[in-house]
């Protein structure tokens, strides 16, 4: 038989009512919110009392794991000896219930020293959050969250309206009970999971279809849940898989049975629930005590809770290149114990800061929240990641020739220049930015334009090399104007004679031809390489180069000016800059001539002439043979036959080549037959 408080002063004591004169409900005080370090065992409370001004004994007391229960880890003992109570643990309620020896009333005093001497233990090590522990006169389960007292009444078989009406009957030291309205997840779990079976609450839809609203309690009224199985909550439900479904008109929820479904949720059933054996046979209902209208200021229950401490915060840590870093975390309470392992391992260190060693690889390390000097439970992973960084060379001489005219010892620049030399491995992953100062390049903040840059404005730049991780290095860069140049007046020429028919002053160059001429002018022995531009601009910025140097075409008819780039092709120090190449394109030599004539034997020479020449040339007159026959600018013959004519320039360009026929002829005679007149 259940009930809460029965006092035996007389051998046929109501359960619900005491006999004779009022009794004053006791009154209940615990102490002991505590930190739990993960596998140990706590006592519950540090302080118990009870106080009751008429009486000394009390026949049970609850203590129930009423929040947070996780059962087949979490339990309840009595340790210690008290042989006047006898301690029952109840693992599908997480409550254990101290009672007299043969259900006789126990004294106060002997469950004061009982209940200070229960212990809660979890033997599970991932343990978090927090447990809340209930002390409750009687069988009533008793909730802090909302201060009101549950009850589970086995009854087989009753309808739900039934059960409405008979749990209003039922009183808990002047509480008034009603159907059970749950409002929150801890309710939830303590009416359901922590339940004996299936169990009516006072939800309904009865009214209207869909809208199920509490039809008890202080929450009579108020609506918990909108539609069927994917409906919505405008506060808190917990309906089991695809429920609720309205099967046959069922408008009436209850706790479904243990081992059905989620645990301790929610089905909806007809009034009359399913006939047995099923399991959504109704088996009881659920009272909730507090909350009404009228009802008194109990103090029959407390609570205590315990709390595992957590990190609250923690976050993994990047780190450009080798060094040390700084890990933080924090903790509800109590310090960060630092692990190099998830279990076991070294103690690195202690606090909320944790320095580490210096890293040359992405490290893993464990962080424990302690309290209390708990070095039990779940480490937290924190990893560091050690990113690579550019290889570079830190300090770099850039040179470059002072051929702008004035030798000041200030030209332009092309910083991009150092990128071959100060980029070790593949340049391709890096990009490279420049800037005036080492705090900038560092900071990535004012950055300068490396094209064209004088040294006017500084003899010192910053290169910042970055990657695609992000992580940069800074290399110093150091301009210099070269001491070394060409010989005053230095030129070389390279000279073609204009052989394309167009005569257009274009011809293709082999600058290549040029190079030997280019690196004699500076002392040999110093790995020097040459380049071509179009213009000083370019070859001072190195852009623009010509290229295939073997296969130029000038672009200025007849002549043109190259300028000559050498520098070291072990630094690229520049040696010389300057307008030291002539490209020549010669005209080809161009006459005219009488291609053929006729001459008659009457003793005279046949003279042909070459005549309109564009220079003044050397000409070469040769027979049918090949034989010369004149170098004069005309030929004096008497011999019938075929002659050519070639003119060459005095820089050896050739003419085309003209060819003539000479025919001997006789001396023509006219008669008078040869003769017509016509008579106007």
């Amino acid at each position: 038989m259940k009930r809460f408080l029965r006092f035996l002063l007389l051998a046929f004591i109501s359960m619900h009512f005491s006999v004779g004169q009022t009794n004053i409900p006791p009154s209940i005080n615990a102490v002991g919110d505590q930190y739990y370090c993960p596998l140990s065992q706590i006592n519950v409370v540090t302080n118990f009392n009870i106080t009751d001004p008429d009486d000394t004994e009390i026949e049970s007391l609850s203590i129930q794991i009423s929040e947070g229960y996780n059962q087949g880890v979490d339990f309840l003992q009595l340790n210690g000896t008290h042989p006047n109570i006898v301690s029952t643990w109840i693992p599908i309620e997480g409550k254990l219930i101290l009672r007299g020896v043969g259900n006789s009333l126990v004294s106060y005093i002997d469950l004061i020293a009982a209940v200070n001497d229960v212990i809660f233990e979890s033997t599970s090590i991932d343990i978090t959050g927090e447990k809340s522990f209930s002390f409750t006169i009687g069988d009533a389960n008793y909730l802090p969250s909302t201060d009101h007292y549950y009850e589970y009444i086995p009854n087989m078989g009753i309808t739900w309206s039934a059960a409405r009406d008979l749990a209003e009957t039922y009183t808990y030291f002047g509480l008034q009970g009603y159907l059970v309205t749950i409002t929150s997840a801890e309710e939830a779990q303590l009416c359901g999971e922590q339940a004996a079976g299936a169990g009516w609450i006072g939800g309904s839809d009865e009214a209207v279809e869909g809208v199920w609203r509490w039809m008890t309690g202080p929450e009579a009224g108020t609506v918990f849940w909108n539609g069927g199985t994917t409906g919505s909550t405008p506060n808190f439900a917990f309906w089991n898989t695809n429920e609720p479904n309205n099967l046959g008109n069922e408008d009436y929820a209850h706790v479904t049975a243990p081992g059905v479904g989620i645990s301790g949720s929610w089905n909806d059933l007809d009034i009359d629930g399913d006939p047995v054996p099923s399991e959504y046979h109704p088996q009881g209902f659920i009272v909730e005590y507090g909350g009404m209208p009228g009802d008194p200021v109990l103090n029959l229950s407390a609570s205590t809770k315990i709390t595992v401490n957590e990190i609250t915060s923690l976050t993994n840590v990047t780190r450009c290149g080798t060094g040390t870093v700084d890990l933080q975390a924090n903790s509800i309470a109590g310090t960060i114990l630092w692990y190099d392992a998830p279990t076991g391992g070294n103690l690195l260190g202690t606090g909320n800061t944790f320095t580490t060693p210096v890293l040359t690889a992405s490290t893993e390390f464990y962080a424990l929240p302690s309290v209390n000097g708990c070095t039990e439970g779940p480490r937290e992973i924190v990893t560091v990641t050690i990113l690579d960084m550019p290889q570079i060379q830190s300090n770099y001489t850039l040179q470059n020739c002072d051929e702008d005219g004035t030798p000041d010892g200030f030209t332009e620049f092309n910083l991009t220049e150092v990128e071959d030399y100060i980029i070790i491995g593949d340049a391709s992953n890096v990009s490279t930015t420049y800037y005036l100062s080492l705090a900038s390049a560092i900071n990535g903040i004012n950055e300068i334009n490396p094209i064209p840059f004088n040294n006017i404005t500084s003899n010192t730049v910053y290169a910042r090399v970055e990657n695609t991780n992000g992580c940069f290095e800074v290399s110093t860069i150091d301009l210099q104007v070269s001491t070394t140049s060409f010989p005053a007046g230095f030129m070389q020429e390279l000279e073609v004679c204009d052989n394309d028919p167009n005569n257009d002053g274009i011809h293709v160059f082999n600058l290549l031809q040029a190079n030997q001429q280019m690196l004699d002018a500076f002392p040999s022995g110093q790995n020097l390489t040459v380049e071509y531009y179009r213009n000083l601009t370019d070859a001072q910025l190195e852009q623009n180069a010509i290229f295939p140097q073997f296969d130029y075409n000038n672009e200025d008819p007849y002549s043109q000016i190259i300028y000559v780039r050498v520098e070291s092709e072990d630094n690229g120090e520049c040696f010389g800059i300057g307008p030291h190449l002539t490209l020549t394109v010669n005209e080809r030599p161009e006459f005219q001539v009488v291609q053929s004539d006729i001459f008659c034997f009457d003793g005279d020479n046949i003279v042909i002439d070459t005549f309109n020449p564009n220079g003044i040339f050397n000409y070469e007159w040769t027979d049918e043979s090949g034989d010369i026959v004149s170098t004069s600018s005309q030929l004096n013959t008497t011999i019938s036959g075929q002659y050519s004519v070639t003119a060459y320039s005095p820089n050896g360009c050739v003419s085309e080549t003209y060819t003539f026929n000479v025919v001997e002829s006789a001396i023509a005679e006219i008669g008078l037959e040869d003769v017509t007149i016509v008579d106007f």
